[in-house]
């Protein structure tokens, strides 16, 4: 079996369990077979890290007596209605292809992007990396039940992303949150916001400049919901092409990367960075990612790889290079 049919048929494994366990934590064993299938993994790798990763995981039942929604809004955010977006996702895939349920659905999705802590946009982007529509299913159906959206104003100011969160950050200095996950400190953050009235937007935004502020947040602050917010933007390049308006959704985005951030209790300052002089061969990196066994250095490291490549910002070096050694 060639490794593509492996990665494919683990995939289909792994499309049996539910996206969540534990009291709603997010399986990464799909994520991490993409990750280190495209980092290369042996096959031995792919095949260890399904057998290790399954325990633990809800199975799926049969789709065949559930009843599936009748349209993409008439259930978001309901975390029971997973299996019925499920069926409703495969149906639409098997009719329309991926490219025109993709370019209906996400218009709709976009607001709850920090859904399950970003994790449904990360295994929708994935998914379509390696064209597995089983896995787009999946992605589109755990998007839709976790959907997680913030009502905050759409106002903008004309202030850096830099300069909005210094403004904001002592509202997630000073507040006590209640004990959760992720996602439940990102919905207290977000009811604060609303009360407060914040003005959160700037006039305007691009890409580059989330990835760019979401990496370096990141690299000051070694914070493991802030991990998210970087491979959320790398994965956000990946459905951008099948986004029309663009617009609303880098704010819909950077909405999510704030209150994340402020979700983490965390100061903030916009401190100057020196990047060292040296070399910056990846392999040795990718090399301790293909011999680790913690999902989020493999994402993460797979994340840098990428966009180090494309961007050339040494940013993702060092944070490549600090996540294996510190792992």
């Amino acid at each position: 079996m060639e490794e593509s049919n492996i990665l494919t048929s683990l995939l289909e494994k792994a499309g049996n369990y539910h996206p969540l366990y534990g009291g709603g934590l997010a399986t990464h064993l799909p994520m991490v077979l993409v990750a280190l299938n495209r980092l290369n993994a042996p096959d031995s790798k792919l095949i260890r890290t399904f057998d290790e990763s399954i325990n633990g995981l809800e199975s799926l039942g049969s789709l065949e007596k559930v009843i599936a929604v009748d349209s993409i809004g008439q259930a978001l955010g309901n975390n029971k209605s997973f299996e019925s977006y499920l069926k409703y996702f495969k149906s639409e895939l098997e009719i329309y292809g991926v490219e025109a349920v993709l370019k209906k659905v996400l218009p709709v999705l976009i607001p709850g992007i920090a859904a399950s802590a970003f994790h449904a946009l990360i295994r929708l982007a994935y998914a379509i990396e390696v064209n597995s529509h089983s896995e787009i299913a999946i992605a589109l159906a755990y998007w839709s039940a976790e959907y997680q959206s913030f009502e905050l104003s759409d106002e903008a100011k004309d202030e850096s992303l830099a300069a909005i969160l210094t403004r904001l950050a002592p509202l997630g200095e000073g507040h006590e949150f209640s004990p959760g996950i992720i996602v439940n400190r990102m919905s207290e953050i977000g009811i604060l916001l609303k009360r407060n009235e914040c003005i959160i937007q700037p006039t305007s935004i691009d890409l580059s400049s989330l990835r760019n502020f979401a990496l370096k947040s990141f690299y000051l602050r070694d914070d493991f919901t802030l991990l998210h917010t970087v491979t959320g933007c790398h994965a956000f390049s990946i459905i951008m092409p099948y986004l029309e308006n663009k617009e609303v959704a880098l704010k819909e985005l950077w909405k999510a990367i704030l209150v994340a951030y402020l979700s983490t209790g965390l100061p903030y300052e916009d401190k100057a960075i020196k990047i060292p002089a040296g070399s910056r061969d990846f392999s040795p990196i990718v090399d301790r990612a293909l011999a680790s066994d913690d999902s989020h250095v493999i994402k993460l490291i797979y994340t840098c790889f990428c966009e180090y490549q494309k961007w050339n910002n040494p940013l993702y070096y060092l944070v490549a290079q600090r996540a294996v050694q510190t792992n």
